[in-house]
């Protein structure tokens, strides 16, 4: 099935390299029975089937009798093979370029994908990513730090205690509704047993213990519908970290520095400013579980001196009655119907 047409081959340069690379070693006898290709130009190549090719590119030992053979058969089975002007170098070419790819494959270890990337712009890019994940690190470790966390909880405190004085200065205590707390609590998160603690502690603390704070404090605590039971857990609360802070009381402060004196003389009056508030029938009753006494380590004795001081600068218990009375009378004719004539 040889062709006689003519036709002219334009070698490209893999050709040449490919040629010059070749060892003479590498030529077997198979390879010299093979016809010779003129390299004049134009030259007749020879064309044989891409069967026969294939066959031999794959390593089979052919000689010129065995492709005469397969001609022969392809003849008498009386199939037409398209033949192909592919010259033996550049077939053999292909053949390595697929072997090479195979044995590639064939080696284990990673694979480096490729990347769209230009290695101009994946650098700053990967910076700029482990720099954004270092600050957030810093940053929730910054916002969970004891020290934040407190100075969080500070100022919540501030927000809340202010609120509260803005209410009783703005309007009469009486005048001090449940839909108030309900507010400053959705505001600052804090319970309804909480802000009673809170307050108190403040005005402990802060605030000149006179009547008109006394009877704040019975106002919230009849807005806040805690019951005696729970009206008597935050006073023991308070108690407890007062005597954390400051200490028991000690009635003896002879031989104590200054700053000794002046630490126990205030646990001496903290603690008879909530023994009077305890015994206020309208802040908490008798009944309830109150261990005031006992968490100071005071006894009846001194118990009684300390509230005598107390109720000297506080005022007397009818002063403190009047107001509360007068305050409840307000209330229930600010909630009385009107009349019709």
């Amino acid at each position: 099935m040889a062709s006689t047409s003519s036709s002219s081959l334009v070698l490209s340069p893999h050709f040449f390299v490919g040629f010059c690379r070749t060892k003479p070693s590498s030529f077997s006898p198979h390879t010299a029975s093979l016809p010779l290709v003129s390299l004049a130009f134009p030259f007749r190549p020879q064309k044989y089937s891409s069967l026969s090719f294939v066959s031999f590119a794959k390593g089979k030992k052919s000689t010129v009798g065995d492709l005469e053979d397969l001609r022969k058969k392809n003849e008498a089975m009386g199939e037409e093979e398209e033949l192909e002007d592919i010259p033996w170098l550049e077939e053999k070419a292909m053949d390595l370029v697929e072997f090479s790819g195979t044995v590639t494959e064939a080696i284990p270890g990673p694979r480096v994908g490729e990347s769209k990337l230009p290695w101009i712009l994946a650098v700053p890019l990967a910076y700029i990513g482990i720099t954004f994940v270092l600050a957030f690190v810093r940053t929730v470790k910054k916002l969970r730090s004891p020290k934040t966390m407190k100075k969080r909880q500070v100022n919540k405190n501030v927000t809340l205690l202010k609120d509260l004085d803005g209410l009783f200065s703005k309007n009469n205590a009486s005048q001090l509704q449940y839909s108030d707390l309900k507010e400053l609590m959705k505001k600052t998160g804090f319970t309804v047993d909480e802000i009673l603690r809170k307050y108190i502690r403040y005005v402990l603390n802060e605030k000149p213990f006179n009547p008109n704070v006394v009877v704040d404090l019975i106002s919230l605590r009849k807005v806040s519908q805690l019951n005696d039971t729970e009206v008597a857990e935050v006073l023991n609360e308070i108690s407890r970290r007062i005597v954390k802070d400051k200490g028991p009381v000690v009635m003896d402060i002879s031989g104590f520095t200054e700053k000794g004196f002046k630490r126990k003389l205030a646990v001496q009056t903290l603690f008879g400013k909530i023994l009077y508030l305890s015994e206020l029938p309208e802040l908490c009753s008798r009944e309830s579980s109150l261990i005031v006494k006992e968490i100071f380590g005071v006894t009846d004795n001194d118990a009684e001196s300390l509230r005598m001081h107390t109720l000297s600068e506080s005022g007397d218990m009818e002063s403190v009655e009047k107001m509360v009375d007068s305050s409840e009378g307000e209330e229930g004719l600010s909630n009385a119907p009107a009349s019709t004539s």
